[in-house]
């Protein structure tokens, strides 16, 4: 009996020591990131970019014991190259500013998680909106008009419409008097409705459960009525979390736990990180974002020649 008692006890020692090691092993990456950048592309302005993270930034404390510090970009460029240079060690971004981010760092950024719309899809679409008492009602109506661009790095306001265009015989310098990039998804809606120009590309899901639209009606700085909505693109890969490759595996273990975990735990942020309703972020994969990295490879190639 006395000899079992001692090999229960050194059992349980192991497991203690083993326990021990684990946590301690866990909270390395914590002493070397007492701070974690994070940074989202600028689909609005920096102060609302600023209000919408904090909430989250004050959870992530309070899950994880390390402070997320928020920054904020004045273009997509911005923060693809704060993660590429190691500025920061997590961004959310679009799947063109992705495809940038992987070709500029040699493959040095992948996906963590992506946002899940309330229908279970992974995507959204890129559309061309014009102000509701214009008269185009469709594409071919803008002819010898003005459209603004959101961002070169922009995936549904630059990437897809492009490609998209090209591919119906579209090309967009030669079909509308004017092109320009406005600089961000924001600065195209309300230039619309401002009437600076014509249209306009920007981003939403189905029903404009989230996205650009969602986001700025949310806030009360846009009203349903006062758009139209004249073209839709196929479906787009949901915006994602991006993580540098060089992080310690505990770290970005931790990181998936945490976005995973958030719409269970706190819905309501979850949904301000998601810019809508959402059932929660999921685990992303490089291959999920292939067809928009293939397509960035080949608009890089074009310009080139």
């Amino acid at each position: 009996m006395f000899a079992s008692n001692r090999l229960l006890a050194a059992g349980l020692l192991g497991i203690g020591v083993a326990l021990s090691s684990a946590a301690s092993h866990a909270q390395e990456w914590k002493k070397k990131y007492p701070v974690v950048g994070f940074s989202s592309v600028s689909s609005e302005n920096q102060s609302a970019t600023q209000a919408r993270f904090k909430q989250l930034a004050d959870v992530f404390r309070e899950k994880l014991g390390v402070e997320l510090r928020i920054y904020t970009a004045t273009d997509y460029a911005g923060t693809v190259q704060a993660l590429t240079s190691g500025q920061i060690q997590m961004a959310q971004v679009g799947a063109s500013a992705y495809a940038s981010a992987w070709i500029d760092s040699n493959g040095q950024v992948e996906p963590l998680v992506t946002n899940q719309e309330v229908d279970g899809s992974l995507g959204y679409h890129s559309i061309l909106i014009v102000k509701a008492d214009s008269p185009f009602k469709r594409l071919e109506d803008l002819k010898g008009r003005s459209l603004a661009w959101a961002d070169p790095n922009s995936t549904s306001g630059f990437l897809i419409p492009l490609v998209s265009l090209r591919a119906i015989g579209i090309e967009p310098d030669k079909f509308f008097s004017k092109t320009l990039f406005s600089g961000g998804h924001e600065q195209s809606v309300l230039g619309v409705i401002n009437s600076q120009f014509d249209s306009s590309f920007t981003w939403s899901s189905k029903g404009h459960n989230a996205g650009q639209i969602r986001a700025m009606v949310d806030r009360g700085v846009l009203k349903m009525d006062q758009f139209r909505v004249i073209w839709e693109s196929p479906l787009i890969p949901n915006p994602l979390v991006v993580v540098r490759k060089d992080l310690p595996a505990d770290m970005r273990r931790d990181l998936l736990a945490f976005w995973t975990d958030l719409a269970k735990t706190h819905p309501q942020i979850a949904e301000l990180a998601a810019r809508g309703k959402t059932a929660g972020f999921v685990p992303a994969t490089h291959e999920m974002y292939k067809p928009v990295l293939d397509a960035a490879l080949e608009v890089r190639k074009n310009r080139k020649r």
